[in-house]
């Protein structure tokens, strides 16, 4: 009885790998061209490149963000928390986020 309902909680737990997403609005202005870019409900944990590099960033999802100076997500540039917003990145653009 107790491998049954075990597995009855795996089953409904453990499958439900759907992906998860911040919620909210994730914008920035492209250091580029400067035309404002917005995301929304952005995946978790998924390199995301910014296209034309990020002047400005704000973060209006419920997740932190996590910004690089590279598109591949391995040269950390800073985090911008949940809610916030006005990150200058002019000087040096940032080029992808994650979230999580």
């Amino acid at each position: 009885m107790t491998v049954v309902a075990a597995s009855a909680a795996v089953l409904v737990t453990g499958l439900s790998t759907s992906a998860q997403a911040a919620s909210g609005t994730f914008e920035y202005i492209r250091a580029d061209t400067a035309s404002r870019m917005v995301m929304g409900n952005p995946p978790d944990d998924e390199c995301i490149v910014l296209t034309g590099g990020a002047g400005t960033v704000d973060n209006f999802t419920d997740t932190i963000a996590r910004l690089y100076k590279d598109e591949a997500c391995t040269i950390p540039q800073g985090t911008v928390l949940s809610g916030s917003g006005g990150v200058d990145g002019r000087e040096t653009p940032v080029h992808a986020v994650s979230f999580g």
